[in-house]
């Protein structure tokens, strides 16, 4: 662990982390944002140190959800591209539904649906 030091409200502190100081430092950043946002007048505002590492760590579990449902939608936007290209050459290949194929689209969609559950 080393140490970092933040300024938050106009008070330095210094913190132990493991992450890197940059993204420390835009974690305060963006708390600091927010006090303001609904405090434009907050001045120095000594804020108690178990209070301010609850918050930094709730920002930090806020920008790694941010950063997941990110990479989760690029994923699903991925996938829907896809089936759609899939569903175009099979509907160009065959214009009509073929009721024999239906236990063929059946184990496709559950293959597909064990796969969105991974």
């Amino acid at each position: 662990m080393k140490r970092v030091k933040i300024s938050v409200l106009n008070n330095d502190y210094q913190i132990k982390t493991d992450a890197e100081e940059e993204y420390v430092q835009e974690i305060a950043r963006y708390l600091e944002d927010k006090v303001r946002e609904v405090s434009p007048q907050a001045g120095a505002i000594v804020v108690p140190r178990p209070f301010l590492l609850a918050t930094l760590k709730i920002t930090d579990d806020y920008f790694r959800l941010r950063r997941e449902f990110e990479e989760f939608k690029n994923r699903a936007e991925e996938r829907s591209k896809s089936l759609v290209e899939i569903l175009d050459i099979a509907l160009k290949q065959n214009k009509t539904f073929d009721p024999k194929r239906q236990e063929e689209t059946k184990e496709i969609r559950k293959e597909q649906q064990e796969d969105s559950l991974k």
